[in-house]
């Protein structure tokens, strides 16, 4: 301020001495003019004023300039002094940022040493500030195959992409990390933003795992063992000498488990039969659970297909020692099949379609064993589905009709019932017996639908020859019920309804139920079978004596009859010492639970004879009548009125027979 004050006081001098040099040039000028004086001393004068007067004038320019420089420093100088604290507090602005960004954020300059790295880098990495900054480099931190996906193939890292990686810090744990490399305008720098992602990926190889595995034994399921069988499938199209098989297997009557010990008893035992698989087979050989009880195995890189016959005889004996299960003693056998010969398969299905075949024909041969599979099964496979397909169209073409066998009174051989036998009436196959149908029918579910139809035409038929004989004969109608269809809950209601269509008394009816499935869940059939007997059926036990049905809750089922398997009565003249003791103590104990005794297959004189010397009430077989149409019962039950209209009072007996 004092120096712009004193410049002014300069330039108002300046202007007073050039003023005064003015008005004395002036004044002596008119005084030589008045003198006629010499012009020569006036010109020189007047040139040193003008001199004075523009040095004066440059003074003045001189001195306004350092002002305009002076004022244009003290901006500039205030610029700059603003600018360093914008500077300055950008600075601090970005250092936070950089130091609380919440990810690891490191600086890494073109050698790829690592220049400045936030808190939470240096906490992450377990080194210190002082031992990273300069000192490390960015690839020290990451596992080979992070560095191989960082590098680009000029070898720069990738700017501007999400890139996995495996970070190892400096007690070697690994983490896995989301890295974003982005390079820093006008330098070769680059700032890189490392993202802790362990726990993320951690859940992703939880839902990976629970996607393929197993939840209760933690084996590979379907679809992991199904990518296993592809693989292995591919790897045998390309090596020529690299063999594989496939063992199907599932636990024999585990559901018998389930149901007598209950489901946590059944998912321990499939955890230890598991357990007990797996400690038998190799590292590379893989055991998967399908679901349930079903257990498939691939065995890769065999030398022949002998290999897997021996793996499969292992495995069978291991199977024979019991379980110690819930402090229980549990068996578990199974049934295994085998596809040993792969090379010609090109889709896993295929394989598992083949061996789940096999496995099903060992338990068809008596389970506990294991079955190879052969194109014979193949086509036993192709000629189910289409009796299935066959059968799915029967229902709806109504092609199911019923032959009525007669059940006779061995006393007087006269008619008391029926047993009632289905037949399919195939289109192009012709008449077709239920033992080539009914496995599949049971296996399917539509033994339920075709018992519903047969069970409406027997009642409707009986009811009709019923109101024909009136009061001469109490026929009755046996059924026989699907072990899937009898504990049903549907089953009393559907043949309440049945009854109450067609008329016919419960009474009349008998449900012939094999000693097996009423064994299956033996508490749940005592209440069932109690419901059946309260609604005034009668429940009939078919096929004594080939089952395994327990004496004591024998008498505690509410049974009406029991018949006697033909394959006793079929003996009991040839072997007297044995089959004849049998049939004869079936029998008694028949009468001791006060239960009455049909005896099946009797087709001799003698097999008649030697029954009723045993007390047997009542028999069927081709010795009395083959199981017949209704138009030839028809005819039946009119030659029983005739004969009743001429011989009133005696019984009408199926004489035909024992004549021949």
């Amino acid at each position: 301020m004092a120096k712009k004050k004193l410049n002014a006081s300069l330039d108002k001098i300046g202007l007073v001495i050039v003023g005064t040099g003015a008005s004395l040039f002036y004044y002596y000028l008119e005084e030589s003019m008045a003198q006629n004086q010499s012009l020569g001393s006036f010109i020189t004068i007047a040139i040193i004023l003008l001199i004075s007067m523009f040095t004066q004038l440059l003074i003045n320019n001189i001195n306004r300039s350092r002002e305009a420089l002076r004022v244009s420093n003290e901006t500039l100088e205030q610029k700059v002094i603003e600018r360093t604290k914008e500077l300055h507090e950008s600075e601090v602005l970005y250092r936070t940022i950089f130091e609380n960004s919440g990810a690891a954020t490191i600086i890494i300059q073109e050698d790829m040493t690592i220049s400045l790295a936030n808190s939470v880098f240096v906490n992450m990495s377990g080194f210190g500030k002082g031992e990273i900054e300069f000192k490390k480099s960015f690839v020290d931190f990451l596992d080979e195959k992070s560095n191989r996906a960082i590098l680009n193939d000029e070898g720069f890292l990738i700017i501007g992409e999400n890139l996995e990686s495996r970070f190892i810090n400096k007690e070697r744990e690994e983490k896995d990390l989301l890295i974003t490399i982005t390079t820093i305008p006008g330098t070769e720098n680059h700032v890189a933003s490392l993202t802790d992602i362990s726990e993320l990926k951690e859940a992703e190889r939880q839902i990976s795992h629970q996607a393929f595995h197993d939840t209760l034994t933690n084996l590979p399921n379907r679809a992991l063992f199904m990518e296993h069988l592809k693989m292995a499938i591919k790897r045998g199209k390309r090596r020529p000498n690299y063999h594989f098989a496939v063992l199907y297997m599932d636990i024999d009557r585990f559901k018998l488990v389930n149901d007598s010990l209950g489901h946590s008893v059944g998912d321990n035992l499939l955890n230890a039969f598991a357990e007990r698989l797996r400690v038998s087979l190799r590292d590379i050989d893989i055991l998967a659970r399908l679901g349930g009880d079903e257990f498939v195995i691939l065995i890769e890189d065999i030398e022949n297909e002998d290999y897997a016959s021996i793996v499969a005889e292992r495995l069978q004996q291991a199977l024979k020692q019991p379980f110690m299960v819930n402090n229980k003693e549990v068996f578990a056998p199974a049934s295994f099949g085998v596809v040993p010969n792969t090379q010609d398969y090109n889709l896993p299905e295929d394989i598992m379609r083949d061996a789940d075949a096999a496995m099903y024909h060992a338990k068809e041969k008596g389970r506990a064993q294991y079955k190879i599979f052969d194109k014979k099964l193949h086509e036993k496979a192709r000629h189910l589905l289409q009796r299935e397909t066959d059968l799915r169209k029967a229902i709806h073409r109504d092609e199911f009709v019923n032959h009525y066998q007669p059940i006779v009174s061995l006393k007087t051989r006269s008619l008391v019932g029926f047993e009632s036998l289905i037949r399919w009436n195939h289109p192009q196959l012709g008449l077709i017996y239920p033992d080539s149908f009914i496995s599949i029918a049971e296996d399917t579910g539509l033994i339920i639908p075709i018992t519903r139809l047969l069970l409406q035409e027997a009642c409707t038929d009986l009811k009709s020859w019923q109101d024909q004989i009136q009061d001469l004969q109490n026929l009755t109608m046996n059924i026989n019920i699907s072990s899937k269809h009898f504990l049903l809950p549907s089953l009393l209601d559907d043949i309440k309804d049945i009854l109450n269509v067609t008329g016919l008394p419960p009474d009349h009816l008998k449900l012939e139920i094999t000693e097996t499935a009423l064994m299956e869940d033996v508490e749940e059939t005592v209440r069932h079978v109690n419901r059946l007997r309260d609604y005034g059926l009668q429940i009939v036990i078919d096929d004594f004596g080939t089952g395994y049905s327990s004496l004591s809750y024998l008498q505690r089922l509410p049974i009406d009859t029991l018949k006697v398997d033909r394959s006793f009565v079929s003996r009991i003249q040839n072997t007297p010492d044995g089959n004849r003791n049998i049939v004869e103590a079936i029998i008694s104990l028949a009468h001791r639970l006060d239960m009455s005794v049909v005896a099946e297959g009797v087709e001799t004189v003698e097999q008649h004879a030697i029954l009723l010397n045993m007390n047997c009430q009542f028999g069927q077989g081709y010795l009395f009548s083959k199981p017949i149409p209704k138009q030839e019962v028809d005819v039946l039950i009119q030659e029983m009125l005739e004969f009743s209209q001429k011989n009133p009072g005696q019984s009408y007996p199926l004489a035909e027979a024992l004549s021949n």
